[in-house]
């Protein structure tokens, strides 16, 4: 008689880590936006009637919005333009909103190369150009614009901000390294931004009330000095005559960006999830970086580039928990602007953050920060990019700024007159 196996099972609970896996692909994917022809431009554009004004900045006098779909024929969408305020609020005045000249009829799609998984047509067209000339931006300023069904407006896929500036205020900026005496090292160094503009005799002086200055690529964080709002580190030098100074003191310039290079397929296959050949990230709190290489931007592999698909990334940070806040990462890929799928879980087991983003081949800049998404804002609040990534002179940061002009013609529209870079760090 053969013995008797009994096997007893002890069901005790189970407990897995939390790891995230690379979520669905969004319609629309691989937005970017950028002036010119060169990806790793700003989505700034000098407008068409001031264009020979274009050779003083090396700003493009169009725009190039792309991005890509996976669907077995091109999508019917279109793209609706909005001119804003300067605080990104949608002009309602039915002046400046001309319905007929913002969105437009037909988009233009180029085939993927065989072989491609994740896409089969590309979006990329100029604005203003000959293929959309019912597209003009008949007003300078800040502007966006949704990619909606082209039977359904309420159905927006995504959307992007971008800028359209008059030249017409000669404008140059300065970027000084200082001390902020009030904190210790590392948050004491900062940079002082000096604006120095001279206003033009066909426009009133006291109507160039306030300067926006912008870090790299991020439209999502102004830094404003206002004539008549003054904040504890902005000051205002000759309001009311031709020739004024604005300036912005004590502003942190963050780290270098950290550098993800997915361009080659020996290191980085497809079919599986990608993690860094390096190893997960560690904090900087103490720590330099190399010169960030595209200013928060990217660069990613041609369309006609055999290689040019899309992967599944995980970003991984080697970390203990951090109770206080959630961790993020930003990048173009989500336009600086972190949203709830760009927040990292906390994996228990190994104590690292993690989460999984589809990028297309390329190389990206990019970073973590701290704090806690508001549901109702639709954005990250409590922001915090130094516990992280830390706080450096080295930061090579390009600043720019935009001089804003409050017309009081066609109900008050904030154009943009005047436009200056410059770049900051040791």
């Amino acid at each position: 008689m053969k013995p008797l196996v009994v096997l007893i099972l002890l069901l005790l609970p189970l407990t897995l880590p939390a790891q995230p896996t690379c979520p669905d692909m969004p319609f629309i994917r691989g937005l970017r936006i950028y002036g010119g022809d060169d990806e790793t431009n700003l989505p700034v554009i000098i407008k068409e009637d001031t264009a020979r004004a274009s050779a003083e900045t090396d700003l493009a006098t169009f725009l190039t919005i792309r991005f890509d779909v996976n669907e077995n024929m091109p999508p019917r969408l279109r793209i609706r333009f909005f001119h804003c305020d300067k605080d990104w609020n949608i002009d309602t005045d039915f002046f400046v909103r001309d319905e007929f000249f913002t969105y437009t009829r037909q988009l233009l799609y180029e085939p993927a190369t065989t072989g491609t998984k994740h896409y089969q047509w590309r979006f990329r067209n100029r604005f203003p150009s000959e293929d959309h000339p019912f597209v003009r931006f008949l007003y300078s300023g800040n502007w966006i614009f949704d990619i909606v069904d082209e039977f359904d407006d309420e159905t927006i896929y995504a959307s992007g901000r971008f800028i359209v500036v008059e030249n017409i205020v000669r404008s140059g900026l300065r970027v000084t390294n200082d001390i902020w005496t009030q904190y210790n090292p590392p948050f004491d160094e900062v940079h002082r931004l000096r604006l120095s503009i001279a206003v033009p005799d066909q426009l009133f002086a006291d109507y160039v009330r306030s300067v926006d200055f912008y870090k790299n690529f991020d439209l999502y964080h102004q830094y404003r000095v206002d004539s008549y709002d003054r904040q504890p580190n902005t000051f205002v030098e000759g309001i009311g005559l031709r020739e004024k100074t604005f300036l912005f003191e004590n502003l942190p310039p963050g780290n270098g960006y950290r550098v993800l290079d997915l361009r080659s397929p020996a290191i980085y296959p497809d079919g599986k999830i990608i993690t860094r050949f390096e190893g997960p990230d560690f904090t900087r709190f103490r720590f330099g970086s190399d010169a960030s290489r595209y200013f928060g931007s990217a660069e990613t592999l041609p369309l006609r580039s055999f290689d040019a698909d899309y992967l599944c990334v995980r970003f991984e940070l080697e970390h203990t928990r951090i109770e206080h806040a959630d961790v993020f990462v930003a990048g173009i890929f989500n336009h600086w602007d972190p949203q709830p799928e760009d927040r990292l879980v906390f994996d228990e087991d190994i104590e690292h953050y993690i989460v999984d983003r589809w990028l297309l081949r390329g190389t990206y800049d990019y970073q973590y920060m701290l704090g806690r998404y508001d549901e109702e804002r639709g954005y990250v609040v409590d922001q915090d990019w130094i516990s992280l990534e830390g706080n450096t002179w080295d930061a090579n940061n390009l600043y720019w700024a935009i001089v804003y002009y409050d017309d009081d013609e066609f109900g008050g529209v904030h154009r943009a007159v005047g436009f200056a870079s410059a770049v900051g760090g040791r």
